[in-house]
């Protein structure tokens, strides 16, 4: 296990400091608002570190009912009981799988407890109602008469968990990769709505709790499953990903030329996507079928996907077969069936020539048309056998000039408009020259 000295000395002794400040809070809360033990307070705790076993991962991040439950626990049993609850989950085998630093998991346990026990005193100072009561069998759960009053009591707790574990957790990374603070509370701080949302779960469960014992598996059951369901759905996006970078490697193995070049379509191409105002699916749909659009070149020939030299008739309808094949070797993996089209369709015209066959434009997908743009933008920025690079000036400008006949005029601006540098220039230029290959369907062609 790598020893605490091995860590920033700024991360350290942050991290004493939150562990003294915890540990002293602790001590106040447990003199203003001692925790009645119970079998609710029982339960939530054993639910919590069970919950660690259940966490959902979404790198790089992981989430599981812990938070939510330290957040019953507060509203259920006060201050003290909710940092119990939540130090209890602060902390899991697999930290100890991993060999985590001793520091880091005190530091864990340290901020957890206290920005619990701080919503705890907000939830109570704004006089939110303790639903375990007193003592034992003194539950008493929220009535109707109990709202709006609770729902301030209940948002202070919420933010001041959210912000202060958010903020101090954004500053204790910053200090332990040494990056810019800023830069890491920018990474946490995008969580703090759905974590808001966690924390009204949180009160639904103390609610369910102070009706009654029994209800609580029920209640939990459904989080549970959903969790796992999501767990295995992440995974079979992994799979789905490690399926097309090995498809990916295989071609670049075979082809030189096409080492990178695949992985800069698709960062061209969800520029494009984003420009164009495509949802998340979408832009995940693009991505997988701009890393595979050539995939049908493992079907040619290395002489001929390699030849220095002009390509003979019969070498250049094979080369031009690449489409068809690629989609046809997508279609045969199940996960990926839905990209055949775009695969097979990326060489296809915006005025219905190109190959693999001629076509009306109204059929042509929007996203084959996004894969042609940013196809051709990088084949002619990069150095091939038979010709030198082009400039990102000279390859903008064939981009306007064959709008509205190899490519949508409409996707050429939102690329044009994404690149960084360039696109003012470019765009300017087109419209002080009325250049139909950006305001309308040109007639152009492109060599």
């Amino acid at each position: 296990m790598p020893r605490p000295s091995q860590l920033p000395r700024p991360f350290r002794l942050f991290s004493y400091l939150v562990v003294a400040a915890s540990a002293l809070a602790f001590v106040l809360s447990w003199r203003y608002y001692p925790p009645v033990m119970s079998v609710e307070l029982l339960l939530l705790a054993v639910a919590a570190v069970l919950s660690e076993a259940f966490r959902v991962l979404i790198p790089p991040y992981s989430f599981s009912l812990a938070y939510p439950l330290g957040l019953a626990a507060l509203i259920f049993g006060g201050p003290t009981a909710g940092a119990i609850v939540t130090a209890l989950s602060a902390v899991s085998l697999d930290d100890f799988r991993e060999h985590m630093p001793s520091t880091v998991m005190a530091f864990n346990v340290g901020l957890l407890s206290l920005v619990s026990m701080a919503g705890g005193w907000a939830y109570v100072a704004l006089g939110g109602k303790l639903l375990g009561g007193q003592g034992v069998g003194m539950s008493t759960p929220l009535a109707l008469t109990d709202f709006p009053g609770v729902m301030l009591p209940m948002a202070a707790a919420a933010f001041v968990c959210v912000l202060g574990n958010d903020v101090l957790a954004g500053i204790a990374m910053g200090l332990k990769w040494q990056r810019p603070i800023s830069e890491k509370l920018a990474t946490v701080l995008w969580l703090v709505p759905s974590q808001i949302a966690l924390a009204f779960v949180g009160y639904l469960i103390a609610q369910v709790l102070a009706i009654s014992v029994v209800a609580f598996p029920l209640f939990i059951a459904p989080f549970v499953v959903a969790s796992q369901l999501y767990q295995r759905y992440a995974g079979l996006k992994d799979a789905y990903a490690d399926t097309v970078g090995s498809l990916v490697g295989a071609l670049e193995a075979k082809d030189p030329y096409t080492r990178g070049h695949s992985e800069r379509v698709a960062g061209y191409a969800l520029e494009i996507a984003t420009a164009v105002g495509l949802d998340s699916a979408s832009r995940e749909c693009l991505e997988y079928a701009a890393l595979l659009h050539d995939l049908g070149k493992l079907a040619v020939p290395s002489a001929v996907l390699t030849k220095p030299g002009r390509l003979t008739d019969e070498e250049m309808s094979t080369i031009l077969e690449h489409p068809e094949r690629g989609a046809a070797m997508v279609t045969r993996i199940p996960p990926l069936r839905d990209l055949a089209e775009y695969v097979g369709r990326h060489h296809q015209w915006f005025d219905g020539g190109g190959y693999p066959a001629a076509s009306s434009t109204t059929q042509i997908p929007e996203m084959a048309l996004i894969l042609s743009v940013a196809d051709c933008y990088d084949a002619m920025t990069i150095t091939r056998s038979y010709r030198p690079a082009m400039s990102r000036d000279e390859a903008v400008a064939e981009l306007i000039r064959c709008a509205g006949t190899q490519f949508d005029p409409g996707i050429v601006r939102a690329f044009i408009e994404a690149r960084v540098g360039l696109e003012v220039a470019a765009l300017a230029a087109a419209d002080s020259a009325k250049s139909p290959a950006v305001s309308v369907a040109g007639e152009n062609g492109c060599s």
